[in-house]
């Protein structure tokens, strides 16, 4: 049997979108033009190798029903054609890419505000502009990253790291701190410690930095990453310490609350019920010797203090456990947290020890199961680690500072005002509340008033000097991480994702992660990119705006002619299927 051939398409008609929609802009523009306006129509379409009727289709539509005719002759213009490429693209961009929004919803603003008469609203075109803004977005993320690190100086770096579920496939996440620049974010087959390191060596191929420091959950995988892959110090997240510590104190001791709260409720009601007997008695007394009420009403008064008693301790244990677990976070810093003044690793073991001493306290005085004392002793454990974590960072501290040869008057300045201000300036954004951010922002301005003040021992520092030794107190500062709440928060956004979107493809994945470095801005106007290449980035919005296709056109509204048919005299339509 002969197999089949395909047949060459020999249709050789051009497509309905040959002409863009500048060309239709500008030419409605020149024959809107008052003073200058083209001769005839056949001149202008044979000056532009427009066909005739393609022109004269231009010029001659009217203003859509609903829309202001002013409105539409500039949107029709050039500039007017620039600026909904501005508004469209800035829809995608904040609802979309960098929101939760999806495309039905873009459509519905487009339709609620009109300008579904100027770009197509449907969800095929929407997609396919999102398909290519998305793409666009990847392609930015790669060149401005190249270009970045190339003249970026070298330094080191603390990274966060974390993975995320959906579906089947995990993504690893890492994020540096200081700057909050994702540095790496995508789909791994596993989330083992050689997955991981694989990962994470081709996302920092090309970038001039040394991983000095991981911060986690305390995960086995990233636990051995850090040992056997990268061989750095690991620093495990407060969050998720505290949470161990809290869940099996707090648990027990708010039943003891409930128990005393309800033991209460009992006694107050059997002394209600004594003072009530005493009252009938004295109102209708009975034969014989009246009733004992006062040692009645005594002990029953007795109880009701004693119930009061107990649910006053077990309250105060309760809320005295929360303070504690608290105070944990305000203690783990190598600097004081009133006067900045350096604390060294034994220091801070001791001021942990005093928190953690009074929680073993209290799993005594409470009576507290076994679980309790396993969460103290994490706490503890932890301690140990942070302090070690406090020593590592003080050596390498003055390891970086003497080779800077400042001399003595000099490094002390470092160590005790330079280094403190710029620690407690980047610990400002994460204060608990108002207070203690403004609280921590005047410590940090004071701090750095005095190092950098005239006469002092950094002020007299050349100007190369000086930016060295900034640059490398900001980045010591920027080593010693307690926290990855940056991962987590970023994986939480992504979850929200998920269930916006189904599902995050690669390329929607990495598209986000352009919007988080290049588009997003702290309160100070710079992007995470910038933060962390230290260096301006090119503007995201306009190089997405130079490459931003022909916006989707949208199909003639046509009548609903069976709607405007007259009714026959019965009353209803014929039935077109008889």
């Amino acid at each position: 049997m002969t197999p089949p051939q395909a047949t060459p398409h020999s249709d050789a008609r051009q497509g309905p979108s040959r002409w863009q929609r500048k060309d239709t802009a500008q030419a409605f523009a020149d024959f809107s033009d008052p003073f200058d306006a083209p001769f005839s129509q056949r001149q202008y379409a044979q000056q532009h190798a427009i066909p005739r009727s393609t022109l004269g289709d231009w010029l001659r539509r009217d203003a859509p029903d609903g829309i202001d005719a002013d409105l539409a002759d500039f949107l029709r213009q050039p500039c007017g054609e620039a600026f909904l490429r501005r508004v469209v693209l800035a829809l995608f961009l904040v609802f979309h890419f960098r929101s939760l929004s999806g495309l039905r919803a873009l459509g519905s603003f487009l339709e609620l505000t009109g300008l579904d008469h100027f770009v197509a609203p449907s969800y095929g075109a929407l997609h396919e502009l999102a398909l290519r803004l998305e793409k666009d977005l990847v392609a930015f993320d790669r060149q401005e990253r190249s270009r970045l690190a190339g003249g970026m100086t070298p330094r080191s770096i603390a990274l966060c790291l974390d993975e995320n579920f959906h579906r089947v496939q995990p993504y690893l996440v890492a994020i540096e701190p200081s700057s909050n620049f994702v540095v790496l974010e995508d789909h791994a087959p596993a989330r083992d410690a050689v997955t991981w390191l694989d990962t994470l060596q081709r996302a920092l191929a090309g970038l001039p930095v040394e991983v000095l420091l991981l911060c986690s959950d305390q995960a086995k995988a990233l636990l051995a990453l850090a040992r056997d892959g990268l061989e750095v110090p690991h620093s495990p997240d407060l969050m998720h310490v505290q949470r161990l510590i809290q869940q099996p104190l707090l648990l027990p001791l708010s039943r003891q609350s409930a128990s005393a709260s309800k033991d209460l409720q009992q006694a107050q009601q059997k002394l209600l019920d004594c003072q009530q007997r005493r009252q009938d008695y004295l109102q209708r007394p009975g034969p014989g010797r009246p009733p004992d009420f006062k040692s009645r009403i005594g002990a029953a008064t007795r109880a009701v203090q004693e119930a009061q008693a107990d649910l006053r301790r077990s309250q105060q244990r309760q809320q005295e456990v929360s303070t504690r677990i608290r105070a944990l976070a305000d203690l783990a810093h190598p600097f004081e947290a009133t006067s900045g003044q350096p604390l060294e690793a034994e220091e801070v073991r001791k001021r942990l020890a005093e928190p953690l001493g009074r929680l073993d306290e209290i799993v005594t005085e409470a009576g507290l199961a076994q679980p309790a004392e396993y969460g103290v002793c994490h706490g503890h454990d932890w301690a140990v680690v942070l302090a070690a974590l406090v020593g590592w960072f003080w050596a390498l501290a003055r390891q970086r500072v003497e080779a800077l040869g400042l001399g003595e008057e000099g490094e002390r300045a470092v160590y005790e005002q330079l280094l403190p201000g710029l620690y407690w300036q980047q610990q400002a954004r994460r204060g608990r509340d108002a207070e203690q951010k403004r609280q921590r922002r005047e410590l940090s301005e004071r701090l750095l008033g005095v190092a950098w003040q005239p006469g002092g021992a950094l002020s007299g520092l050349a100007e190369e000097p000086k930016a060295q030794v900034l640059r490398q107190a900001q980045e010591l500062a920027g080593l010693f991480v307690r926290s990855s709440s940056c991962v987590e928060g970023r994986n939480g956004r992504l979850s929200l994702f998920q269930h916006s979107h189904v599902r995050l493809g690669p390329g929607r994945l990495q598209a986000q992660t352009a919007v988080h470095n290049y588009l997003v801005k702290r309160a100070d106007g710079t992007t995470a990119a910038e933060r962390f290449f230290g260096q301006k980035q090119r503007d995201l919005f306009g190089w997405l705006l130079e490459r931003l296709p022909d916006l989707p056109r949208p199909a003639a509204k046509r009548p609903n002619r069976a709607a405007k048919q007259p009714l026959p005299a019965g009353g209803s339509r014929p039935d077109r299927r008889s």
